[in-house]
Order: C-alpha cells, then sequence, then structure tokens
C-alpha cells in the first residue's frame, strides 16, 4: 500500500463524517439510557444503547485512522512503504482495542462494551472510553489553535462528551496532551454532599468550596485525582501539556500548573492554561512564568462575579452550610450549631465585602447619578454595570499571562461554557490572538484522539 494513493483532502472530509456519524450514534445511545433511567427501566434497552455506544466508538476508530493516514500520507511514502505494521501503530494510535483490529467478520462482544450512564457511575473511578476524536482544521495557526480551545470548552458543557464525573484527556499528534477540565455538576441545582448515582469529585460544596480557599493541589482533591489518572494514563515525564479549564476546572488548572511536582522537571511540561469562569487573580502570582496562560471571564458571570467581591466568605458560608447539615445528620447539635455560628458570620462578612465593593465604585456610581439626573438612562445603565461588574478589556499581568473579561450572553447566569466557546470564536484582541497563534506552534492544533476519564470519589467521604 502507498501513502500516495490517498488524496489528504477528500481522505480528512471522510474523516469528519465518520466522527459526526459515531457522535450522533454516541448521543442517541446517551439519551436513550437517560430516559429509562429516569423510567426505572434499567434493563429494558440496555443491549441497544450499548450497541449504539459500540458502534460510535467504532466510527470514532475510523475517523482517527482515516486522519491519521491522511495527515502523513506523504511523509510516510517518503519514508516508507505503509505496510500492516505500520497500519497496526495507527489503529492504537487512533484508539482501537484489541477487538477493533482484527479482521471485519469477527463480531464485537456488545453485552461486554463499557459503557457509562448519562449521570456517572460508582465503582469505576479511573477508567477510561473513547470519545469523539480532535480533527481540527484550519489554514492558519490562529485559526487551528482557535479550533482546539473552543473545542475543549464546547466539551465541557456538553454531558454527551462529558458525564458528571470525567474529565478529558486527548493525546495529540506529535506527544502532546491536552487536558480539558469541567467544572461543578452541582452549581445551578445545588445539593449538599456528595451525589449518591457518581460521588463526584467535580462537587461544589465537598471539594470545589476547599479548593477555593488556597491555591495549593493538597486543597483540590479534584486536581490530584487528575494528576494520578495522568500517570496511570502512561502519559510521560516531561511531556509538553495544555490544560483548558472551566469554573472548578479553571481552578484546578491553575493548581496544577502553579505545582512544581506537576508542571516542573519531575512532572510535566505545562506551556498553556485556559481558564474560563472563575476569579483567578489570586493564583496568577503562582505559576511559573514559562507557561502560558489566558483567562477568560464573562462580566455577567454570577459565579465570577461571587468570587470576585466577597470570596473568602462566600467560600466561607458555602462549607460552613455544608459542615451544619453533615453534623445534624450524624446527631451532633454542639458542631451543628459551631458551624452555623460560623455561616452567619461568614454571611454577614460576605455581605459586608459586597457594600465596600460598590462603595468602592465612586465614580461609576456618581457617573450614573449624573447621567440620571440629566436623563442619559443608556448612559446610566452602563455606569451601574462598571459598579458591580468586572471591567470588560484585555490586560496582561505578566509577559506570558493575559486577562480578557468580555461582555457574554446570560443564560445560565452567564456561567454556561457556551458564552466563553462563543467569545473565542469571535474575538481579534492581538493579545488573545497571539495566545491562540501560540497554542498551534506549540503543536496542539493537530489531530487528536479524545478519552474521558472517570474521577468519581471511591468513597463517600
Amino acid at each position: 500500500m502507498s501513502a500516495l494513493w490517498i488524496d489528504p483532502e477528500p481522505a480528512r472530509r471522510v474523516a469528519l463524517v465518520w466522527a459526526e456519524r459515531g457522535d450522533a450514534w454516541f448521543r442517541v445511545s446517551t439519551e436513550l439510557t437517560a430516559e429509562l433511567d429516569r423510567l426505572h427501566l434499567h434493563d429494558a434497552g440496555d443491549t441497544a444503547a450499548r450497541q449504539l455506544a459500540a458502534a460510535s466508538t467504532e466510527s470514532w476508530v475510523l475517523a482517527s485512522l482515516t486522519r491519521l493516514v491522511a495527515d502523513r500520507a506523504a511523509a510516510a511514502d517518503a519514508a516508507a512503504p505503509v505496510d500492516a505494521a505500520t497500519i497496526a501503530r495507527w489503529l492504537h494510535r487512533a484508539g482501537a482495542q484489541a477487538q477493533l483490529a482484527m479482521p471485519a467478520a469477527c463480531v464485537p462482544d456488545w453485552a461486554a462494551f463499557a459503557f457509562s450512564p448519562a449521570r456517572g457511575d460508582l465503582g469505576e473511578t479511573g477508567d477510561t472510553e473513547l470519545r469523539t476524536p480532535y480533527l481540527i482544521s484550519g489554514s492558519t495557526p490562529v485559526e487551528r489553535g482557535r479550533a482546539v480551545v473552543t473545542r475543549a470548552l464546547t466539551d465541557v458543557g456538553d454531558p454527551a462528551r462529558l458525564r458528571p464525573d470525567e474529565f478529558e484527556l486527548v493525546r495529540l499528534d506529535g506527544d502532546r496532551y491536552l487536558i480539558v477540565l469541567p467544572g461543578v455538576i452541582d452549581l445551578t441545582s445545588p445539593r449538599l454532599g456528595l451525589d449518591p448515582a457518581n460521588r463526584s469529585v467535580r462537587d461544589l460544596d465537598r471539594h470545589a468550596v476547599a479548593s477555593a480557599r488556597s491555591t495549593s493541589v493538597g486543597d483540590n482533591r479534584y486536581a490530584r485525582m487528575v494528576w494520578d489518572a495522568v500517570v496511570a494514563a502512561g502519559v510521560p515525564a516531561g511531556a509538553r501539556v495544555m490544560i483548558v479549564g472551566h469554573s472548578f476546572g479553571a481552578d484546578t488548572a491553575l493548581d496544577l500548573a502553579a505545582d512544581a511536582g506537576f508542571n516542573g522537571p519531575e512532572g510535566f511540561s505545562v506551556t498553556h492554561v485556559v481558564a474560563a469562569g472563575y476569579h483567578s487573580g489570586p493564583q496568577l502570582a503562582t505559576v511559573p512564568p514559562a507557561t502560558e496562560v489566558l483567562v477568560l471571564q464573562n462580566r455577567w458571570d454570577a459565579a465570577v462575579i461571587g468570587e470576585m467581591v466577597g470570596h473568602p466568605h462566600v467560600v466561607g458560608a458555602i462549607d460552613e452550610a455544608a459542615t451544619t447539615v453533615a453534623a445534624l445528620g450524624r446527631g451532633d447539635p454542639a458542631a451543628a450549631v459551631t458551624a452555623l455560628g460560623g455561616l452567619l458570620a461568614d454571611a454577614s462578612g460576605a455581605a459586608l465585602d459586597g457594600a465596600r465593593f460598590i462603595a468602592d465604585q465612586r465614580a461609576a456610581w456618581a457617573g450614573a447619578a449624573i447621567a440620571v439626573a440629566t436623563g442619559q438612562l443608556p448612559a446610566a445603565t452602563r455606569h451601574v454595570a462598571d459598579a458591580v461588574t468586572p471591567r470588560p478589556g484585555v490586560r496582561r499581568t505578566g509577559e506570558r499571562q493575559v486577562v480578557d473579561v468580555f461582555a457574554g450572553g446570560f443564560a445560565g447566569a452567564g456561567h454556561h461554557p457556551d458564552h466563553y466557546a462563543a467569545h473565542l470564536e469571535s474575538t481579534d484582541d492581538p493579545a488573545v490572538v497571539a495566545f491562540l497563534a501560540s497554542v498551534a506552534d506549540g503543536g496542539y492544533a493537530d489531530h487528536g484522539t479524545a478519552w474521558a476519564v472517570d474521577v468519581s470519589v471511591p468513597d463517600a467521604r
């Protein structure tokens, strides 16, 4: 077989069709599993859901393999013929399991196919599942860098691609790695304690709050579990890594980048970080100057505003509320009263922080008053927004750190990852564009094989 027989551009289009077909089958299998779970019909239709999921996996492998062949056609042919051993290596790179490399007549064991339910699962910590490949396109480094970061931000907001107890690990061509970290699972529908369906480490009060109190991996169990999973997945020491995180995932991304054990001579080389939807100011000073960082904040993001205005007290209030409920649950009224006192103190502190923040924006309030007095209501609205939200604009906090505050949408209290992906698709700010170009120049905008990694807490603590 000669690689010169392959026309790369049509092959890349075929790969995209296979990937889209796999996505469609996987989404249907996810929706079917969720509906069966809702109706408490866990066994009925399970085989059909697994067959669809297995078919999607094979489709993704074909997409990945086709793209690999297309991307490497000329170079492979110049070096040596593409023999069976080469195809086997490419199949392994595409994420194929042993049975997928067998002749087509071999029928996979559908019943044994691993498929996590829509809400996540218990007892599967560390397990991995193949997901839709990264098939990045674009004619310039900026376009390709924009595509890969936008794709990552889209994935963290899509439950069909990442379950509540998962993060994403992508092996990119050129031995680069991309770690994609979603945020908390219970921000829009809060519940105290771990979700019994998945015990996700991405829980707000059990894990995100503890991490928010510091910039240390030691206080961030999500970061520690990601670190363990990356090592278990065989990412070699010294590998070049980019991390994209949203919300608690952004906090975790910066915690990992700031840790000398993870981002250092004995660990990995974290070259790029994208932190979206988090008040990342306190962490930036702890990230090594060699790591490029892009912070994205929607000025209408309620979570970012709350963290910015009264972060320590807001975090403390959530923590004390969880402690109060836990103490009552185990029949310890003394501990519950103590925690309740702390909750009231933190709530008062948060209110005072908010009042101080608003009072500090004297110029904005004065502008609003003048605008109201002169009948300029649109101008008054702008001044009030300046008084209670982060100011839009792009600034540098260091040679390699860019903070981009933009006016995005309001859906999901402004916190949904789609706002961040949409902004990144359209921004032409020179500092942001330079960061995106450096992503591609660093080797992160090539074809990649994506895996979902389970990070459910293995016990109830």
